[in-house]
Parts: C-alpha cells; sequence; structure tokens
C-alpha cells in the first residue's frame, strides 16, 4: 500500500482501488475524493453518548442519536463509524460534491461545523 498526504487528506493506494480520508474536524474543511470511490470523513473523535446531525442541503444524511443510527438517506451507500466518529460514502457521485453541515450536540452544548466535499473524475496517480 502507499500513502500520499497532501493538505489533510490521506490517498492510500492498493489493488481495490483508490480511498481518500480527510480530517473534517474543523470548520470549514475542504475534502476531496474520486469519482466511483469512498471517502473516509472524519467528523469528530468519538461519537459515543452524543448527538449528530450531518445534513447536505435539506438531506439528512445522517441522524446519530446516543449510539442509534436513526435517520439516513443514503443508507446504501454510507456506514457510520462510532468508535473513531468517521463517516464513510461509498461509490462517489458528482452531485455528493458540495457544502455539508455538521452539528454535534454533547456535554458542552450545540456545535456546528460545515465541510466541502469535491468529488473528482477518475484519476490515474504515477508514484
Amino acid at each position: 500500500m502507499t500513502i500520499l498526504i497532501v493538505k489533510n487528506v490521506f490517498y492510500f493506494f492498493s489493488i481495490s482501488g483508490l480511498s481518500a480520508h480527510c480530517d473534517a474536524r474543523n470548520n470549514g474543511t475542504q475534502c476531496s475524493g474520486t469519482l466511483g470511490e469512498t471517502v473516509f470523513l472524519r467528523l469528530i473523535h468519538n461519537a459515543s453518548g452524543i448527538k449528530i446531525d450531518l445534513l447536505k442541503g435539506n438531506v439528512i444524511l445522517l441522524q446519530w442519536r446516543k449510539n442509534i443510527t436513526v435517520a439516513n438517506e443514503i443508507k446504501d451507500r454510507f456506514d457510520f463509524i462510532p468508535d473513531n466518529g468517521t463517516f464513510r460514502l461509498n461509490d462517489l457521485k458528482h452531485n455528493d460534491s458540495g457544502e455539508y453541515k455538521l452539528t454535534v450536540f454533547d456535554s458542552n452544548g450545540k456545535r456546528r461545523r460545515t465541510l466541502q466535499l469535491f468529488v473528482q473524475g477518475n484519476q490515474v496517480f504515477l508514484l
């Protein structure tokens, strides 16, 4: 496996394809992925015992309520990993590009952040 790091985005190359890992724990983070591949968005440190809403436009992608996923619009293409607060989006499509809004409700109150996801066409990287 080869790892390429470009501005908070980690690209992992393997025989099965390319996936991008993006640390989206800061407001305004910009992430990118490749059409048809997978992107891992690290939203928080740990989701145990807290509430999370993740929206794109007015569409609710994820509602996490104290260890249970209660709503999602793209359930066949995503997974949420609560142990490390990562949202995995599979089979990226061009319309996945755009602004995502995250709201976290925890013991510190309510925090809001946004992130930008850019889905690019199929790419070939030569190392």
